[in-house]
């Protein structure tokens, strides 16, 4: 579910603001747009990850809880013709943080969605300096190492993009794709698609997650696999 498979459990929800404040909106902004969501498809408070999606009741798998129509999707394929030109040079997932850099700057009717944006960097993209010495051991020591190399990429990607969008603006838009964005296999390419209530999953490493995205011609769709009522939604 986005750029490279993430292993973090931090919340793809900001705690601020409340479900019943924005989220509200933005459930009725999903539906008019096109989103379906089942009965069984709820977004509560988790215990250690803030806002996330939970199964209200039980399901089967290949129960359908989110369809979400192509045009509602943020992706390179959907991106207009002028911000299309731009990214051209750019990796897939450079070029969707661009385009979530412009949509955070002019909604342009997606005002409610992008209220749920994190408005700070998550995961790595929110640790800098001296902050890295609070982690320890290989395991941190790999994981630092793989952020430097994807900063060093994001930043000569950021080089190419017009003045107006800053380092820190940019370093936003990748964190919210590699946050949030699904890996979608589209026309044979895999490529990051940020996906309207989708996007409200948490994720959990290569199997130990609970659901799946499949892409068809006009949605992309989650099925399901077994689990109980309230059992949190996990994305791999």
């Amino acid at each position: 579910h986005g750029g490279p498979t993430r292993e973090t459990s931090a919340s793809h929800m900001p705690s601020p603001p409340s479900p019943d404040a924005s989220g509200s909106a933005f459930l009725d902004w999903a539906s008019s747009a096109g989103v379906a969501t089942s009965a069984a498809f709820l977004v509560e408070p988790t215990a250690t990850e803030g806002f996330g999606a939970v199964a209200g009741e039980r399901v089967s798998v290949g129960d359908i809880l989110v369809t979400v129509p192509r045009a509602s999707a943020l992706a390179v394929f959907s991106l207009e013709e002028e911000m299309r030109q731009t990214t051209t040079s750019l990796a897939q997932s450079h070029a969707l943080a661009y385009a979530a850099c412009r949509v955070a700057a002019a909604p342009r009717g997606r005002e409610p969605w992008v209220a749920l944006w994190p408005a700070t960097p998550e995961g790595t993209w929110g640790v800098e300096g001296d902050s890295w010495r609070a982690f320890d051991g290989d395991a941190f020591r790999e994981l630092r190492r793989l952020h430097e190399e994807g900063e060093a990429a994001a930043r000569a990607a950021h080089e190419k993009l017009p003045p107006d969008i800053s380092w820190e603006r940019f370093k936003l838009g990748v964190s919210i794709v590699t946050s949030r964005a699904a890996d979608l296999v589209v026309s044979g390419e895999r490529q990051p698609v940020l996906l309207p209530v989708i996007d409200l999953c948490n994720h959990r490493r290569g199997g130990e997650h609970n659901c799946a995205i499949v892409f068809e011609d006009d949605a992309q769709t989650t099925l399901t696999l077994p689990r109980h009522a309230r059992t949190p939604v996990y994305l791999t």
